[in-house]
């Protein structure tokens, strides 16, 4: 009977682990999304504008899903004092207003 728990816990254990793997990203849009985060660092919209189009991913997208050194890219920007960008990223994300506030 004890052998059974075991083997049980063991396999759970090993299908779990597989499913927790994170989605392979290649490293041309690699590249392109860390010129995304340095473009949102910047402070500047126009190349935060052509960083977004050039990655090929929707500003939507980038918003809510994109994390540059751990971060989300409002709160990215507004570590590096990136006032423009991080009011440009909020509105395109779903944060809500309060929260956004909250970060400024």
């Amino acid at each position: 009977m004890k052998k059974v728990i075991i083997s049980t816990i063991i396999t759970a254990g090993i299908l779990l682990a597989g499913s927790a793997q994170a989605n392979y990203i290649d490293p041309v849009t690699e590249s392109k999304l860390v010129k995304v985060c340095e473009a949102i660092k910047s402070d500047r919209l126009i190349k935060v504008n052509v960083a977004v189009k050039n990655s090929g991913v929707s500003i939507k997208q980038i918003a809510n899903g994109l994390v540059c050194n751990g971060l989300d890219p409002v709160s990215f920007a507004l570590a590096n004092d990136a006032q423009k960008t991080a009011k440009f990223m909020a509105k395109r994300s779903n944060v809500n207003g309060q929260e956004f506030l909250a970060k400024l």
